[in-house]
């Protein structure tokens, strides 16, 4: 094995929950998990290394604990994001007594696995959510949770009310929902948001371009006529996710924000289209991000949220897409990768990255360039 392998290979292999390596006293345990709320960074970080590593038997029980009954509301945030990527049969009753919590941000996160882990059973309760969850930063989560329990009547009921009720902020998060969850039901609804100016039109256009089909791009044909050009390079991008030309949107696109004339709102437009584009599974797409951000500056900015959020969105097509990389691209493919993580600040998407690269470590043979990069995501991403 060449030196090179054995180094990045090898740390995480003596560190990889389950080994013999990973065991660590109780009392250890007890002071990481207080150290997840530390204010030096890199404490923090070492502390979550620390209990990842551990065997689920010894983690999960001290985890849930904490979530349940540490003092530090920071540290029960932070240990049920952890715990989220042990993948507990436990966990599901553990977040249902969570969603009336004080904690906003547990009861963000506990939504957010709810979506990740659907349970028609749920419905109910979170239909009451519906009407009662008013906190800015959790009601979308809690929509996503809704709207993938979509097969349901009174789900589908219940949101195409929430697209024309409240402020934008909260119809937003629910047309997002809709196109994410592709939800055919809700066309009309989110067609005449679409077709009106306003705030809400580009989330609108890429919902209706995610949920695709004929309906969908009836709605969007005729507003590509003579739209302004930001719509316009969004309206490109949601024809390509409806199914039409993406080679060319994303060629029509990335001229656009390159373009020595490109102002914030082009750009920002492009890439977000771009963004919708390469989450739903295109290289191409993911490839323009990857040399967009070449040129540095804002591009390479907001490209690096692209990476991101794509990783965030589609943790196996990412592992995929880098995997295939050549390697001389990939390690600033990896770096931009950590440096839209930084940005996003998104724990839990980001653990659910990090739960993904470890299965993919270990369904990889032993030797393989699979395992290899998976090893080396963890140690540059810091997981």
């Amino acid at each position: 094995m060449p030196r090179l392998v054995i180094a990045v290979v090898l740390p995480f292999v003596l560190l990889t929950p389950g080994s013999p390596a990973a065991q660590a006293p109780a009392g250890d345990l007890a002071v990481n998990i207080s150290r997840l709320s530390a204010l030096d960074y890199s404490t923090r970080m070492n502390a979550a290394r620390a209990i990842r590593r551990l065997p689920a038997a010894d983690a999960v029980p001290a985890l849930v604990q904490a979530v349940q009954k540490h003092t530090d509301e920071f540290v029960r945030y932070r240990a049920f994001v952890l715990l989220s990527s042990f993948n507990d049969r436990g966990t599901g009753d553990l977040v249902r007594g969570l969603l009336r919590d004080a904690n906003d941000r547990l009861r963000e996160v506990a939504y957010k696995w709810l979506e990740g882990h659907p349970d028609p059973a749920m419905a109910p309760v979170l239909l009451n959510s519906l009407q009662t969850e008013e906190a800015e930063f959790v009601r979308p989560a809690m929509v996503s949770a809704l709207a993938a329990l979509g097969d349901d009547m009174r789900v589908q009921r219940a949101l195409l009310g929430e697209i024309g009720r409240g402020l934008d902020f909260f119809r937003g998060a629910v047309i997002d929902a809709l196109g994410r969850r592709r939800a055919a039901y809700a066309i009309d609804g989110v067609a005449a948001v679409a077709k009106m100016q306003g705030p809400l039109q580009d989330d609108a256009v890429i919902a209706l371009g995610r949920i695709g089909g004929p309906r969908a791009l009836a709605v969007l044909k005729p507003l590509a006529d003579s739209p302004p050009p930001a719509l316009a390079l969004t309206l490109v991008a949601a024809q390509c996710l409806a199914g039409e030309g993406c080679d060319p949107a994303i060629k029509t696109i990335v001229s656009s924000v390159t373009a020595p004339s490109a102002g914030a709102a082009v750009i920002r437009a492009g890439l977000s289209g771009l963004t919708a584009i390469a989450a739903g599974g295109s290289q191409a797409a993911t490839g323009a991000l990857m040399a967009i951000a070449e040129r540095g500056g804002v591009l390479r900015d907001q490209s690096a949220i692209g990476i991101g959020t794509v990783a965030v969105m589609n943790p196996d097509f990412m592992l995929g897409w880098l995997d295939r990389m050549p390697q001389a691209s990939r390690d600033a493919a990896i770096t931009l990768l950590k440096d839209g993580f930084d940005d996003l600040e998104e724990d839990f998407g980001e653990e659910q990255f990090f739960a993904a690269t470890r299965a993919a470590y270990w369904t990889a043979a032993d030797g393989s360039a699979t395992r290899s990069l998976s090893s080396l995501l963890i140690q540059r991403l810091e997981f």
